[in-house]
């Protein structure tokens, strides 16, 4: 399982510090006006509150990836995301893989690039705790906002998200109700 995560986790970078870089680069002829990706990195902070298990705050997703397909026209933006969490206590480590798809409706008239934006997605809640490995179903909601910095944007959201029960899983990594909010920052390629 390690191996699996190891591997996944070295290609998600790979694959993120060669499109960042590619990214930042601008043309002569369309400096971003002509971007059909988005490029971002994301940290949040969320009150979580598990079931039969008194609630607190947690770092969300120190490792959270999106890459976002910008539309030709309308509001609507596909955004698959991928996040990494990884704890070691007191001996045990703890493995925790999230691949999402998430749909952006822009609710601005500066589209994808700035403003308002509604956010949900769907994703998998997949994790080894040592004594064994389970699979989980998270859905969510947001509203964020974009903020142009330069040739990137700012991206603040607040939302609310529902993850399933598994009982390998239980009862940090699953059947949770989190509430919090995320910065990050975007690049257009």
């Amino acid at each position: 399982m390690r191996k699996l995560f190891g591997g996944m986790v070295l290609a998600a970078l790979a694959l993120s510090l060669t499109t960042a870089a590619h990214a930042q680069r601008r043309t002569a002829s369309a400096p971003m006006g002509g971007a059909k990706h988005e490029l971002g990195v994301d940290v949040g902070l969320a009150y979580i509150k598990p079931s039969n298990v008194d609630g607190g705050l947690g770092l969300l997703a120190p490792l959270d990836v999106r890459f976002g397909f910008m539309p030709r026209r309308g509001k609507l933006m596909w955004e698959p995301h991928v996040a990494l969490n990884y704890r070691a206590v007191g001996g045990q480590t703890f493995y925790v893989f999230t691949p999402g798809i998430h749909a952006l409706y822009a609710n601005s008239p500066g589209g994808q690039r700035r403003g308002m934006f509604f956010e949900g997605g769907a994703g998998l809640v997949m994790g080894d705790q040592g004594a064994g490995s389970g699979t989980a179903f998270q859905l969510g909601a947001a509203v964020g906002w974009r903020k142009p910095y330069e040739s990137a944007a700012w991206r603040y959201k607040v939302g609310l998200t529902w993850v399933s029960s598994s009982n390998e899983l239980a009862p940090f990594f699953a059947d949770y109700i989190a509430i919090g909010g995320s910065i990050g920052i975007s690049l257009w390629h």
